[in-house]
């Protein structure tokens, strides 16, 4: 058995944008958000964008197979400047011609270059794709199993924090208090086949039971090099919470019962030389209360 994928892309934008998730072999990595809040364009508004478009046959001897072509995505982003340090930024993604999501909307203040405060529905920094989702920066037509199912990208959630440069160590750091995933809303929502891709609550209508912790570190003082480590901690958010009483102990239990701990450590690298391109990613979770 054969399989024919084929990609094709458009990119808009009203600034151009390199198609590499860093600002060069000497900067740490930084993703379309990024070079929003920073475009230096002098307008208050700035707006990007990309396309995506999926051709896929099977091809089986003595079988004849339909192809099957599909407008994966459309995304708009658009970057809103109310101040020099206050600004807004917002991804709007139509998948499919028939489904509407926003992958992030948040804002962010600029004390200065070591610290930004964000709130809002934001990326969970971890892995290499789920802040880089763009066609471009991956290789192959299908983002790779791991970055679907077990950092199921594009991974985003609510919350707040902080993040910025310590350009004298040549460090990015991210830290962000948000909701969990969706471990239980009358039934299940962790499968093996899926991971954690069915606990996402990507900003609609999201519940929290407890908060969660993620925070990355990156590192680009050396040329061509960019090295990270991730962590993400926290507690799967349940439905069961809803409504009973603090002195009830059994209900209290019971819903303990549906809640599973997640702790995900991430670890990925990068480096470039000349016309050559070397990545790896390493991701570590460990599950509690699962029996």
């Amino acid at each position: 058995m054969k399989f024919i994928y084929l990609l094709s892309l458009l990119a808009i934008s009203q600034y151009t944008w390199a198609q590499q998730d860093s600002t060069g072999v000497n900067g740490p990595s930084i993703n379309t958000a990024d070079k929003l809040l920073q475009s230096s364009n002098g307008n208050k508004l700035s707006i990007g964008g990309y396309g995506e478009i999926n051709f896929y046959q099977t091809i089986k001897d003595n079988t004849l197979n339909n192809a099957e072509l599909d407008v994966q995505r459309f995304v708009l982003m658009l970057a809103y400047k109310f101040t020099d340090r206050t600004q807004i930024i917002t991804e709007i993604e139509y998948e499919h011609v028939k489904e509407v999501f926003i992958e992030q909307a948040f804002v962010q203040h600029r004390f200065n270059d070591y610290l930004n405060l964000r709130a809002g529905l934001m990326l969970i920094p971890m892995g290499i794709v789920n802040e880089f989702h763009e066609p471009t920066t991956f290789n192959g037509v299908k983002r790779p199993n791991l970055d679907n199912k077990i950092i199921p990208t594009t991974w985003r959630e609510i919350g707040i924090g902080f993040t910025g440069r310590i350009q004298s160590l040549a460090i990015k750091y991210q830290v962000y208090v948000t909701n969990g995933f969706k471990g239980y809303d009358g039934s299940a929502k962790f499968k093996g086949e899926n991971g954690f891709r069915g606990g996402r609550q990507k900003g609609a209508e999201s519940i929290m039971s407890s908060p969660t912790f993620s925070t990355k570190l990156d590192y680009y003082g050396i040329s061509g090099l960019k090295l990270a480590a991730a962590l993400y901690s926290g507690k799967s958010q349940s439905s069961m919470y809803d409504g009973i009483d603090k002195e009830d102990k059994n209900a209290i239990a019971t819903a303990d019962s549906t809640v599973v701990g997640i702790n995900i450590i991430g670890l990925n690298g990068n480096y470039s030389i000349k016309g050559l391109q070397l990545r790896a990613q390493y991701i570590y979770t460990v599950q509690s209360n699962t029996t």
